[in-house]
Order: structure tokens, then sequence, then C-alpha cells
């Protein structure tokens, strides 16, 4: 099974009944319908032991504050801001209680650092330690970024370098965090606790001119994906263009890797994917360099269902047994 046609099957199967729901299953957060100029912003994430961490090479604290930061992301990639926090953990009986509470003191501070109120949740017994969170964020009206409006003729962006998380993973399961070399230290931080793009969603929706956002949780291709899916379209990516920061270059040499399948497939790195017209670029490009915010082109919308992958003219198609699957 692929996460995107069990996504679907919910979505058919599950009628919206209320007339205050502007947008539910198919985008980073769900909206809702407020009196005043804001929409109420909806998300969830969990992390799971094993599959999202590993208290290996985690501190507990760490395991906290991405729990958060995950969240935070789905609310910065539709433009909005974060504001109350609900909180379900598992652990098993034999957890020591100094180490779950460790877990909540790097919540409780990652939380403030947003502005977040922690407002409730739930625990639970499992025998697999879990964080599950609902973020309730807002956003103005004429601010919100959606998943829908991507059109063929698009700029696609990024807002930063791209494989830095997976090359981080790649040296913790190989060496763990003793013995690190300089230029591990920086992808293995944005592996252990990314940063949401808080500001440069701000940058993004209040210019108006961004047609489509979503953050990259699952790799550039996964994600990209899910925007030409709920678009009807495809698209290009030139990988020459593709940000890759030096550190991910020097970790992908040293494992005989090619650093491009990090940026590719590897996922996590929390930073925006957005397109933006062919009839906006000028304007929005004088925008951003006045706002000092950094972006990159990497490609571009075409009518043709599908990624392609653009390598030095040479057109191919993007690895699928690489591609990011939660239920593999």
């Amino acid at each position: 099974m692929r996460e995107q046609q069990f996504i679907s099957f919910i979505k058919q199967n599950s009628p919206i009944l209320n007339n205050n729901i502007i947008k539910s299953i198919g985008d980073d957060c769900a909206v809702i319908k407020s009196i005043s100029d804001r929409y109420f912003l909806i998300t969830t994430d969990a992390l799971c032991e094993k599959n999202h961490f590993d208290r290996r090479y985690f501190f507990p604290e760490e395991i906290g504050a991405k729990a958060v930061a995950v969240n935070i992301s789905d609310i910065c990639a539709m433009g909005g801001v974060p504001a109350h926090c609900l909180v379900s953990i598992g652990f098993n009986k034999k957890e020591k209680q100094k180490f779950i509470n460790r877990i909540y003191n790097g919540l409780i501070s990652y939380s403030k650092n947003y502005g977040i109120d922690i407002i409730g949740g739930d625990t639970v017994g499992s025998n697999t330690l879990f964080i599950s969170i609902v973020l309730i964020g807002f956003v103005k009206k004429q601010n919100i970024l959606y998943r829908t409006g991507a059109k063929p003729g698009d700029s696609i962006y990024v807002t930063g370098f791209l494989g830095d998380s997976a090359a981080g993973l790649d040296v913790l399961l190989k060496k763990g965090r003793k013995n690190l070399k300089s230029y591990e230290y920086f992808p293995i931080k944005k592996h252990l606790v990314p940063t949401p793009k808080y500001v440069e969603s701000r940058v993004l929706s209040e210019s108006k001119l961004v047609n489509c956002c979503i953050d990259i949780s699952d790799g550039l291709v996964n994600d990209l994906m899910n925007i030409t899916y709920e678009n009807k379209c495809g698209a290009e990516i030139w990988m020459d263009r593709i940000p890759i920061s030096f550190s991910t270059i020097n970790i992908a040499e040293q494992y005989k890797k090619n650093p491009i399948d990090y940026a590719l497939y590897g996922g996590e790195d929390y930073e925006l994917l957005f397109t933006v017209s062919s009839k906006n670029k000028k304007k929005f490009l004088d925008y951003i360099e006045k706002s000092g915010l950094n972006v990159f082109e990497i490609g571009k919308i075409i009518n043709k269902k599908g990624i392609i992958l653009n390598k030095n003219g040479k057109k191919i198609k993007p690895e699928i047994k690489k591609i990011w699957n939660h239920f593999v």
C-alpha cells in the first residue's frame, strides 16, 4: 500500500457534514471558518520509536522538540501561525518517569519558542513509545497557501538546502554522535531537531504571489508528487539546480553515495516547496530580494503528468524504489 492510495480511500469515504469546512483531507492542514478575518488551521503528526526516532542517538528532549517542529512545519506550509497544542503520548509501563519528563521538557521548551500553548492531550499504555500532536494555528484568509493552485508554466522553488537530514541520519546510523567530523554536525542537527520555515512562510504568504506550497517531509520527489497529484499536472526538476550543502556532499563522498539521492528521496528537510506563475516571476523575485530571503528555482510545472528529472539535458524518471513509503 502507498500512502496516497490510503489517503484517497479515507477521503472518498469521509463525507463533509458541516458547512464551516474550507479544506479537509488532502493538504498540510484542515482549514475551518472563523468568525473573524482568519481561518483556523488544524494539523496532526505522530512520531513513533524506531520509525521516526531512535533513543540510541536522540536525547529525550530532542524527541519532544522534533514532535512539535514537524507539526509547526505543516502550519507554516499553509502560511499560518501556530497557537495551541494537544499532546498524546504512549509508552510502556516499565518506562522511567525521568525519561518521559525529559521528553516533555523538550516539547514544552520548543513550543515556547513559537508562542504555542499546550492545552491538553492524553497518555496511554503502549508497547511502542510514540507522541501524537494536534496543533491548531490561524492564518489570514487572504494569505492562506494551499497545495492546489499550481499550473503548467509555473516555476518551482525551494527555500533551502535539501538532503541534509537524510545525510545526518546516515551518519547517526553508521557512527552515532561520537567522534564526529566538523561537517557532520550541521546535517545531524537538522535531522534531530528540524527548524520550521516560520519566517519564510510569512514572507511567501504575504507576497500574494505564490500559487501553491507544501513542506518537504517525505523527500522532494514524493512531496512534489503530492502537488502534481492535487493539481492533475506534472513537473520537471533540473537536477543541477537543486541546492545541496557542502556537508551533505562530503557525507555522500564519505559513504560512497550520490548526494542528489539524499536531496530527491531523503525527506525530513522541512524546507518549503512552492510555485510561482511565469507572469508573476519578476515581481516575486524583486519582492524576495527586498525581503532578504533566499530561494532556489529548481524546475517547472508541466502539462504531462508525472515527475521528470532533467540531468544535463537528459530526461529520466525518478527511481520508484527510492521514494519514501510509510508502509514498506
